[in-house]
């Protein structure tokens, strides 16, 4: 029972360890706050990403403030996976408004 404990800890650990690349997002913000952000994609499912001091926020190549966002905006998201002790979640690590094609 101790040796499936152990080798259960340090499959969990090596997982943990494990870098998994960051992922790109697009979509229209569906809600925006200091610390969170939520992402409607093209097929209307909606994504919650994590903000924090180190998120880099852009319109082209400008960077701007989280309180620049709105409702709407289109934008692509880089982000990574982060754990956490009860759950995974997603921490953005850049935002970039992109420009909406001109009609």
């Amino acid at each position: 029972m101790t040796r499936r404990f152990l080798f259960g800890l340090a499959a969990a650990a090596a997982l943990v360890a494990q870098r998994i690349p960051p992922a790109n997002f697009s979509g229209t913000i569906h809600g925006v706050s200091k610390k969170h952000i939520v992402l409607e994609t093209a097929e209307g499912n909606l994504l919650d990403f994590d903000v924090n001091g180190q998120t880099r926020v852009l319109r082209a190549k400008a960077k701007i403030s989280i309180d620049d966002l709105q409702t709407g905006d289109s934008v692509t998201i880089e982000a990574k996976q982060e754990p956490s002790s009860r759950q995974i979640f997603l921490l953005a690590l850049t935002i970039t408004v992109t420009e909406k094609p001109k009609d």
